[in-house]
């Protein structure tokens, strides 16, 4: 697939609107948009008679996602979003009070909450590591952090800020030495950057589906090493933990072997075939493609921000599709962060506040057209 024909994929009457906060919520492709509308279809004529072909097809979904992310069918687990993934890991090891729990000091509250609260209840110490003044995250300053008490190290892949990135393969090295799990959160980054899970390493990984996947809100994923299942307990239990909705009740049973353990009862169908049916149409397009065009459009809008006079808040020779910008503080009285926001949004311009500046995020299916247009109204003089 060409770059365009992924473009059109969103080419739809949007009403002037122009989508600039992908990291936040992006459009849905419409490969995705056509599989809701399928199933819905099926559902309101056959009921019953489309189960085994819905069971059939969050199974293909589950494929799709598994290749897109260099991992076995049987390590992937579905939820209701990251922040349920990252819980299951978070509340299904056992912690002590002697454990401590590493992260960094910028992550987002879904990566922060559930190892505050694992913390909270087992009276395990959770420890942040202090990023660099850039705001970048350089892997020797969480090493720095790490104690014989380490039991596990949880960071984002990609943090939400300024797009900033650790070196989770040589992290997960570090760690496995040591016999620390580690956890990643890869929904700031999967879908537009390459990744390999096997090759990676790490021992876990959350996400979810309406970032960079482009698909609509509502499904989270665990990626799981399968020697590691057996290490967590299942947070929700029902019948599809130990088998299928169809098994006699046994008592004696056993969980599954497979990640699928973790999936207690029915799926949301509708949104699991349709992130697998972006993931193959990002597959068909190639990750490396919408990598280049986005940082492409990305560097020019960061570019066009220096010209007027913005200051842009990244890490010193760091490219990403994250601008994160603002006004110098000598300048920011008569144009603020706030009066910023406001000419985005009077221009239909998604956006997000985040950090010390705000955050634009373009995706490979936005146009040089966007770009520009938003450079047009951030124009000051």
């Amino acid at each position: 697939m060409s770059l365009n024909q992924f473009k059109r994929q969103f080419s739809v009457s949007n009403q002037g609107l122009i989508h600039l906060n992908n990291a936040g919520l992006s459009l849905t492709s419409k490969s995705a948009a056509d599989q809701v509308r399928y199933w819905v279809e099926r559902f309101q004529q056959e009921g019953m008679h489309c189960n085994d072909d819905y069971m059939e097809a969050a199974e293909v979904a589950r494929k799709h996602l598994a290749k897109l992310a260099g991992a076995d069918s049987k390590e992937v687990a579905f939820f209701q979003s990251t922040a349920g993934a990252i819980s299951q890991v978070a509340f299904g090891l056992e912690f002590k009070a002697s454990d401590e729990i590493l992260v960094w000091d910028q992550e987002y509250a879904s990566n922060l909450y559930p190892w505050k609260a694992a913390c909270d209840r087992s009276g395990a110490k959770l420890i942040r590591a202090t990023s660099a003044s850039d705001g970048s995250t350089p892997l020797e300053k969480l090493i720095s952090c790490v104690t014989d008490k380490t039991k596990l190290i949880a960071v984002s892949w990609v943090q939400f800020q300024t797009g900033a990135m650790t070196d989770i393969a040589a992290l997960a090295e570090f760690a496995k030495s040591r016999g620390i799990w580690t956890v990643v959160d890869v929904i700031q980054g999967l879908g537009l950057l390459p990744f390999d899970f096997h090759s990676v390493g790490v021992d876990a990984v959350c996400g979810g589906s309406h970032k960079w996947l482009v698909s609509p809100v509502g499904v989270g994923f665990l990626i799981l090493k399968k020697e590691r299942l057996a290490d967590l307990k299942p947070l929700s239990v029902g019948a599809m933990t130990y088998g299928s909705c169809d098994d006699p009740s046994d008592l004696s049973c056993l969980p599954k072997f497979d990640a699928t353990r973790f999936e207690a009862g029915a799926k949301q169908v509708l949104e699991i075939t349709a992130l697998g049916a972006s993931c193959k149409l990002i597959q068909a397009c190639g990750v490396e493609l919408l990598q280049v065009e986005a940082y492409r459009l990305a560097h020019i809008l960061r570019e066009g921000l220096r010209s007027q006079g913005y200051v842009i808040y990244q890490p010193l020779n760091f490219q990403q599709a994250f601008v994160n910008f603002a006004l110098p503080p000598s300048t920011a009285s008569d144009f603020g962060r706030e009066q910023i926001a406001h000419a985005l949004a009077q221009n239909k311009i998604s956006y997000a506040l985040r950090g010390p500046g705000l955050r634009l995020s373009p995706h490979a299916f936005n146009s040089e057209q966007d770009i520009e247009f938003a450079l047009r109204v951030l124009k000051r003089s």
